[in-house]
């Protein structure tokens, strides 16, 4: 009898459903939760910890770094992109940033700017300066865009940001941005680059879960002819606010406040003219929003 109510009760355990582990709570919109987001990558690439470089990174990460070398050759200048595909290698002697004790590495984390669901921020580290879009995307703060800046030696000093191109810069994000107002798809084309990279988080009430949105080079110009179709603001008066936050060796972070939007952007000067090579925008909240 007792055999038998042993071998009942661990019947009735076995088909109990098993109790999920709650959801961590999510991480808070702050730009201290956005450093220590960074940092937690930083340190992963130094340890050479795949898989925690991947626990910080969206698998859709879109990486650019300006490149004027071809097959070992001198060539004009382009844009070599990296997949995540690549992260692969964080565990591989490939890796030259590895190092023994990965809390002695150089970890310069500025946050620029902070949103509901995207940060800009730069990250100096032992091999690189890298700008980055972060987002909220489910709950944990992910890298989505990289503009990376290689060193030419582990260790070796960065390159000091600089204000020499602040204006070009900035002439360039204005362009986008008013080209939107004046209906002029083509203007809005001509300031990014052909492997653009436009995107936001996207959500639903209905589902639980956020997915990326993203915008092609060809549908840019589309949206350029008609999103002042759609809002009908006036060219002369509609808000395009440009905030560069830094310039360094080809490289430039910025940011466009628009009528109803505002976008991140990473800029890269390829053979003598800038252009956007990475977007994360949001709408803006109605209370933030210009009326027509």
């Amino acid at each position: 009898m007792r055999r038998f109510v042993l071998t009942s009760l661990l019947l009735l355990a076995a088909a109990a459903p098993l109790r999920a582990a709650p959801a961590p709570a999510p991480e808070p919109v702050t730009a201290e939760a956005v450093e220590a987001a960074l940092h937690e990558y930083v340190l992963a690439r130094y340890a050479g910890d795949e898989a925690a470089v991947r626990a910080r990174v969206h698998p859709r990460l879109a990486r650019r770094m300006l490149q004027d070398r071809y097959w070992g050759q001198e060539s004009r200048q382009w844009l070599r992109e990296f997949t995540p595909d690549q992260l692969r290698f964080t565990a591989t002697p490939h890796n030259r940033a590895r190092l023994d004790d990965p809390a002695a590495g150089r970890a310069g984390i500025t946050v620029f700017d902070l949103e509901a669901r995207t940060a800009s921020a730069v990250m100096v580290m032992e091999d690189a300066v890298d700008y980055v879009h972060v987002i909220h995307f489910d709950g944990r703060w992910l890298v989505a865009d990289s503009a990376l800046l290689p060193l030419a030696e582990v260790g070796a000093a960065p390159p000091a940001p600089t204000h020499d191109d602040d204006e070009a810069v900035a002439r360039v994000v204005r362009d986008y941005g008013i080209g939107f107002y004046e209906k002029d798809g083509a203007k809005v084309q001509g300031t990014c680059h052909s492997q653009l990279s436009k995107r936001t988080v996207e959500s639903h009430e209905s589902v639980d879960f956020n997915w990326l949105g993203s915008i092609s080079w060809d549908e840019i110009a589309i949206l350029g002819e008609r999103f002042n179709a759609h809002w009908g603001f006036d060219p002369a008066r509609a808000r395009c606010e440009v905030e560069v936050y830094r310039v360094t060796d080809g490289i430039a972070a910025a940011k466009l406040t628009g009528s109803v939007w505002f976008d991140y952007l990473h800029l890269m000067r390829v053979n003598g003219e800038w252009r956007i090579v990475n977007i994360m925008y949001e709408g803006l909240p109605e209370e933030r929003q210009e009326k027509a």
